[in-house]
């Protein structure tokens, strides 16, 4: 056969092969048509690993020196045996590394050149059986990375160029679970930033994911990892709720005791002391105060059991919004007063269908709070109340210019218990409940309650109900 057509043969042939062993069958096939051997065998790490006849050995044992010899020489070398026998070895080699021996047994010692030939066969093998070695290792190392992977309780993703090209067994576990996560890993992994991470609530579960970016052969990829922190964040708002039950039984405690501890004072007093008529009647004046403060305190408390419990219910009639408006600014005049806190009022009069006590309820403590909460460092302190209709609409409106609420506490103003930065409210007397009630009483109206805020400059509460017919 002519050497060219050898060596396409042999190259179409090894470039099929997938294991070493079919590496060297063809190897070995193309050693007998170069020199038609009678028996040969391929030797790696001292073991016969393919033999032609398959029953075919050569004691090697009086060769071990020659072996060693050949170890440092890499090149094909053929011994004579008798006059009809010699053995030759072809090592396998790849940049001076000796993979395996080739050893043939032939009638004669080959040429020079065809010596050549068979070496530059050798050297072929060396080099397709060392990238074999190396595509195993690098797909046993891909099978251990993915086993790892599949392993972790955390969903991986990997983004290139907005698709995702890679999911380990978790994250495939959350695709399947969760309709739209594909969207909002690829979303994230057109963020700007190269890193991050963010809390998302996700099928009213939540998860930390977590997005890094590197440069894989000149490609950017995102690696973005999903992990379920459903728990973790339940047991932190179960000691967040704790601490705050804590708070509050505190504050109640502080609420009830200073009304109380007032009318227990002027009650003695009225008791055990002679008192001109004018006090008389300022000592009673307080006692009624104060126990108003206490009925209101205590409603809250009852109301916050309805809300809890889902059982508050309303009771529908038609008044004069103005009316009700100016009952409450009346309400809070003294407290006003008291602050320095000057009330504006705007309110369009009209007839409104709703339950009147609870839309009371409702204005009394967004115009408490401004006024409450006004900001001691300002000269001129202003709480605004508005009310319009607008379509179908009552719309009432509480601003004020006071201390503001951060980004944070605006979140969170509405949960029970929650009292915001405690550094600028402790001087404000209450439970924490007020908002939480007056959103119930705004959502069973079937209306909504907005905040706009600042901090340091005031804020705005925006309250809208349906009206009924």
């Amino acid at each position: 056969m002519e050497i060219e057509m050898l060596f396409s043969t042999f190259m179409l042939e090894i470039s099929k092969a997938r294991t070493e062993k079919e590496v060297y069958t063809a190897l070995l096939k193309t050693i007998k048509n170069v020199i038609k051997y009678n028996r040969a065998f391929v030797i790696k790490d001292s073991n016969v690993i393919l033999s032609d006849p398959l029953e075919a050995r050569i004691d090697l044992s009086s060769y071990a020196d020659y072996l060693e010899w050949l170890k440092e020489r890499l090149l094909p070398a053929f011994v004579p045996e008798d006059e009809n026998k010699v053995i030759g070895f072809i090592p396998l080699v790849k940049q001076d590394k000796l993979l395996g021996i080739a050893v043939v047994e032939t009638n004669q010692e080959p040429t020079f050149e065809v010596s050549n030939t068979l070496q530059t066969f050798a050297f072929l093998t060396g080099i397709t059986v060392e990238n074999l070695v190396l595509l195993e290792q690098v797909q046993d190392s891909e099978k251990y990375i993915k086993e790892i992977l599949n392993s972790l309780s955390d969903g991986v993703f990997v983004v290139d160029k907005g698709v995702i090209e890679f999911k380990n067994k978790k994250a495939l576990e959350l695709l399947e679970k969760y309709n739209g996560l594909d969207e909002i890993i690829i979303e994230i992994a057109q963020i700007g930033e190269k890193t991050g991470i963010l809390t998302k609530e996700i099928g009213n579960e939540y998860f930390a994911i977590i997005k890094n970016t590197i440069d894989y052969l000149g490609s950017e990829k995102q690696i973005i990892n999903v992990s379920n922190v459903t728990s973790q964040m339940e047991l932190e708002k179960l000691k967040q709720l704790d601490r705050m039950k804590t708070e509050f039984v505190a504050n109640v405690s502080h609420e009830l005791r200073t009304p109380l501890a007032a009318i227990k004072a002027y009650t003695e007093t009225l008791l055990n002391m002679e008192v001109d008529p004018e006090s008389n009647k300022e000592f009673l004046g307080t006692i009624m105060e104060q126990s108003e403060k206490l009925e209101m305190l205590l409603n809250d408390l009852l109301d916050f059991t309805l809300v809890e419990s889902g059982t508050m219910e309303l009771e529908f009639s038609e008044f004069e919004i103005c009316k009700l408006v100016d009952s409450v600014v009346k309400k809070l005049i003294k407290l006003s007063e008291k602050l320095g806190v000057k009330v504006l009022v705007n309110c369009d009069s009209f007839e409104v269908k709703a339950d009147k006590k609870r839309i009371f309820q409702v204005i009394y403590n967004l115009l408490d709070n401004a006024i409450k909460f006004s900001d001691k460092q300002k000269d001129e302190r202003i709480a605004k109340i508005a009310v319009k209709k607008s379509e179908d609409d009552l719309v009432i409106i509480v601003e004020d210019n006071g201390i503001g609420i951060s980004p944070e506490d605006k979140e969170k103003i509405f949960e029970k218990f929650y009292r915001g930065d405690r550094s600028l409210t402790y001087e404000a007397s209450g439970t924490g409940l007020g908002l939480t009630i007056a959103r119930e009483i705004i959502r069973l109206h079937g209306g909504t309650i907005e905040v706009e805020s600042q901090k340091g400059e005031g804020s705005k509460f925006i309250v809208r109900i349906p009206q009924r017919a």
